[in-house]
């Protein structure tokens, strides 16, 4: 073997090395491996190395899909953890994956529903994609009265990858069925600007002395950008030293927060004031006038 070339058991040490549920990290290094393994491997070395490495052979092939997509390292901040999520959104076409970085749907915590349904509303919707052929009701799906709204939002996210893989489509045809779209948009709303805002807020939150932490009940990022309002406002008061300081450094924060509530509300009259709030705040605090017309329009009118 030629100095330097490396064999079938080197690039398998590299994959077990590893670990596929290790996070974004581990799963474009071990993406990275295939592809190298592709491409400098015969093709019955790169056989025997697909059927010697720890994963299953579709697996094999996603894998050796995303180590082949360039793009994916430039936006792995934005990524989230699993392989099979990272593989959906290497499908992206180079249009789709812009404008869904751009208007922050994929985030790490995003699910494969979210990213199906807001790739639904961009193709179909938005007109960027016509739908092909003709399509037929097939059945309909009844759930039990009463069922837990956690127990509903797994079973839509596993219908829609159910009826994706057999070239399906979903429809919502009654006005239930709508506002019930209409509250799935929502909560993905709702998990990408808690992304946004946790992001926003990290390096206040690691500058935070601890007693303000415990004082105020938080364990972590995620416990401050999801607490009450009081909560909120209170620690990162406390943190700034007063409201001046607070309306400087945490304005869009405030306004962030307002409208991750609204998402998370089903109370027309909740939502209402939350609007409502907003629009007294520009009017007392005019250098966040624009951020908060500009959130009223993209977030709060779902």
């Amino acid at each position: 073997m030629p100095a330097g070339k490396k064999a079938v058991s080197d690039f398998l040490a590299d994959l077990l090395d590893k670990d596929l549920k290790g996070g974004v990290e581990e799963v474009l290094a071990i993406g990275s491996v295939v592809k190298d393994a592709k491409r400098h491997l015969t093709d019955t070395d790169f056989r025997d190395l697909r059927d010697r490495a720890p994963f299953q052979e579709k697996v094999w092939s996603k894998l050796l899909q995303i180590g082949l997509d360039d793009r994916l390292s430039s936006i792995k901040d934005a990524l989230p953890s699993g392989w099979s999520s990272i593989h959906q959104i290497h499908c992206l076409n180079d249009e789709e994956l812009k404008e869904a970085v751009e208007q922050g749907v994929i985030h790490p915590r995003v699910s494969q529903g979210a990213i199906n349904r807001w790739l639904k509303h961009f193709r179909f919707e938005e007109g960027t994609e016509q739908a092909e052929g003709t399509f037929s009701d097939l059945v309909m799906v009844q759930s039990p009265e009463g069922a837990a709204e956690q127990d509903l939002e797994r079973f839509k996210g596993d219908l829609e990858k159910l009826v994706s893989v057999y070239g399906f489509r979903l429809r919502y045809g009654t006005e239930d069925s709508m506002a019930v779209l209409r509250q799935q948009r929502s909560s993905d709303k709702a998990h990408e600007l808690a992304s946004a805002l946790a992001k926003d807020l990290r390096s206040t939150w690691e500058g935070a002395d601890e007693s303000l932490k415990t004082l105020f009940s938080l364990t972590s990022l995620d416990d401050l950008v999801q607490s009450p309002m009081a909560s909120f406002t209170g620690f990162l008061n406390r943190v700034r030293g007063g409201r001046e300081e607070f309306w400087r450094f945490h304005g869009k924060d405030y306004v962030n927060k307002n409208a991750l509530e609204y998402l998370k509300s089903d109370s027309r009259g909740q939502r209402f004031n939350y609007r409502r709030r907003l629009k007294e705040v520009a009017e007392k605090q005019s250098h966040l006038a624009t951020c908060i017309s500009q959130t009223l329009e993209e977030w709060m009118k779902y």
